[in-house]
């Protein structure tokens, strides 16, 4: 039921009109992780799509379509792009990495 309720919210925020934001970062062990966000009315950013290349060469992809499994999950609170180091990206080059990442 929780997962029902997190998925409609999710799903309802990426559908919406509201800004889409989009990052990039890499961690300390190689890991490259995606990122797309949708700013809330309190001005933070809530992902509804995020994607992880890991140094194993595993992709992995988080939207409400597919909300978590053995390897992770979609961040369940908002995200802080400075804090975490990740620069934006377009919404061109995320889609292409996002596809890229489908294979």
């Amino acid at each position: 039921m929780l997962q029902d309720q997190r998925r409609y919210m999710i799903r309802t925020l990426d559908e919406s009109d509201r800004p889409h934001l989009y990052w990039h970062g890499v961690d300390g062990d190689g890991r490259i992780w995606l990122f797309e966000t949708v700013v809330d009315d309190g001005g933070e950013y809530w992902p509804v799509r995020h994607a992880e290349l890991g140094s194993d060469g595993l992709a992995r992809r988080y939207s409400w379509r597919h909300l978590e499994d053995e390897h992770g999950f979609l961040a369940e609170g908002p995200l802080y792009p400075h804090d975490f180091g990740l620069n934006p990206l377009t919404a061109e080059e995320f889609t292409t990495l996002w596809t890229a990442l489908d294979r």
